[in-house]
């Protein structure tokens, strides 16, 4: 059902719940400053705009959050009504519509922006439409403003392109079915067995069928918005920057905090090799050859001011890290390109040893220099940016929320935990404190609220809790091995045990820091 005003986008389908982080105006800010970047201070006057939002989640998380203004658009009108309910549940003030890019250029009554974000559709939508989002960007961006971009990288795509174009002619021109799911459940079936009869393309491409398998795995809701849509492109990153660069955007650093762990993804030779690069943007193009990057999540700002390094340490060690696991739970290990490496125990025992004894409260690097003489500031940094990379802290962007913010996230976060009993759309909860959404799953949800709004206290209470909505919904849980549990007893046993990891980890307590419920 392909329409006009869909200019070949899949709207038969909706697109997942998911969130995003890089869109957040304060991760994007602490990237920037991790990059050496200047970027302003928050104000309430601020406007921040999202181009093609989806359901709606990411700019609902960062709305709330944030004393900001914040703007968007997504064609498609039933995320665009859903990204208005969720508003409506945290009573904030918001300016989200269904227009078409174009239509949104032509409005008279949109702002000047402090940041412009598009997760990903760059990659999927027609060469008119980015000419548009560019004049757009050319027309509504302040100096000093910061663009979030999200595309598919030709590097790393290289090898599969080919599978995508089988997987969407497939769907385009083969299926039998009338059902979108059905389609793409008949597109990757074929493609397999179009692989497994070992044409040459498969001799030479040996990555090929686990790529086809790798997609059985995914969310088709998602492989039919990510994939099949009429207009689908892979960009490098230099293309990118010669297209930013027209309109007056200077690239500025990545999302992905994985860049700063060269250590643990590129080898000395690696690095050697690239630090001998001069041309920073040949040096970033060359980086994805060593990654083989297959998404990248860039930052442009039109006028880049750079700090100095005292200024950039200045700036870093008064900035506050909140820690989102028991110091119990901290990890001894992280993965990288390279392989798996050990963190080092006596920079990260002490850091979650301060955080626990201080109740999980916010504390800046300044403060956690002074606990540890011994801990350097490289060092203490080096540690935040890892637990930051792998989810498990966030730099703070206000310890003084005002009482309107915290009630707009308080209101959404009780809609998201009531939601909880009917569906696991949602994987997020807000926080005022730090104006980036909060990774929790669905078990830890119902977990909240039997707390928070049940005023249950004991794991045993939690498990019975949880037992009876799951039960509700029809669903089982899992055992260690990934088998479904029919047998009641087994059931609360498991739940329990997930029950009393949470209580384990501090998340209540974490929770109050974060000012998540009252």
């Amino acid at each position: 059902m392909t329409t006009t005003w869909t200019n070949g986008y899949q709207t038969e389908v909706n697109y997942t719940y998911g969130y995003y982080r890089d869109l957040s105006p304060n991760f994007q800010k602490f990237c920037l400053l991790l990059n050496g970047i200047e970027s302003p201070d928050f104000q309430d006057t601020h406007n921040h705009c999202e181009l093609g939002f989806g359901q709606g989640v990411s700019i609902n998380i960062h709305a709330t959050s944030n004393e900001a203004k914040f703007y968007g658009t997504d064609f498609n009108p039933a995320h665009a009504a859903h990204a208005n309910q969720l508003a409506e549940q945290s009573h904030v003030e918001h300016f989200f519509y269904d227009d078409s890019f174009e239509e949104l250029l032509n409005r008279q009554d949109l702002p000047m922006f402090d940041s412009i974000s598009l997760h990903g559709i760059w990659s999927w939508i027609s060469y008119e439409n980015q000419h548009i989002i560019l004049k757009f960007i050319r027309k509504f961006l302040k100096p000093n403003g910061i663009v979030y971009i999200s595309y598919n990288c030709v590097t790393g795509w290289a090898a599969n392109m080919p599978i995508r174009e089988l997987f969407h002619s497939h769907f385009k021109f083969n299926s039998k079915s009338t059902n979108p799911i059905q389609k793409v459940s008949e597109a990757l079936n074929f493609s397999d067995e179009l692989l497994k009869k070992n044409p040459v393309f498969a001799q030479r491409n040996p990555n090929a069928l686990q790529k086809v398998a790798d997609l059985k795995q995914q969310n088709p809701n998602y492989l039919i918005h990510e994939y099949l849509n009429q207009d689908w492109q892979c960009f490098s990153f230099q293309q990118i920057v010669r297209i930013l660069d027209e309109i007056k955007l200077s690239y500025a650093g990545s999302t992905d905090l994985g860049t700063h762990l060269d250590n643990i993804n590129f080898s000395d030779e690696h690095q050697q090799f690239l630090n001998a690069i001069e041309h920073p943007i040949f040096k970033e193009q060359c980086r994805d050859y060593f990654a083989n990057t297959q998404f990248r999540r860039d930052l442009f700002i039109r006028g880049k001011n750079n700090l100095t390094p005292l200024q950039v340490q200045e700036k870093l060690r008064n900035t506050a890290f909140v820690l989102l696991t028991a110091k119990e739970q901290l990890p001894t290990s992280i993965n990288g390109l390279l392989g798996t490496f050990n963190l080092i125990e006596e920079i990260y025992q002490p850091i979650g040893n301060r955080f626990a004894e201080s109740d999980y409260q916010p504390l800046t690097i300044a403060e956690l220099e002074s606990s540890f003489p011994e801990l350097n500031y490289a060092k203490i940094l080096n540690a935040l940016v890892i637990l930051c990379h792998l989810g498990l802290a966030q730099p703070c962007q206000n310890l003084q929320p005002s009482g309107k913010t915290i009630l707009h996230c308080q209101n959404l976060n009780h809609y998201i935990l009531k939601q909880a009993s009917f569906h696991q759309n949602y994987s997020v909860l807000i926080s005022p404190i730090t104006g980036i959404g909060i990774a929790t799953e669905h078990f830890h949800q119902l977990f909240y609220r039997a707390h928070f709004i049940d005023g249950l206290e004991a794991a045993s209470d939690f498990a019975h809790y949880v037992q009876e909505v799951i039960s509700q919904l029809g669903w089982l849980v899992l055992d260690k091995d990934g088998t479904t549990v029919s047998d009641q007893t087994k059931s609360l046993e498991i739940i329990q045990a997930k029950a009393q990891l949470f209580i384990d980890s501090k998340k209540i307590q974490i929770a109050k820091q974060l000012r998540l419920f009252n």
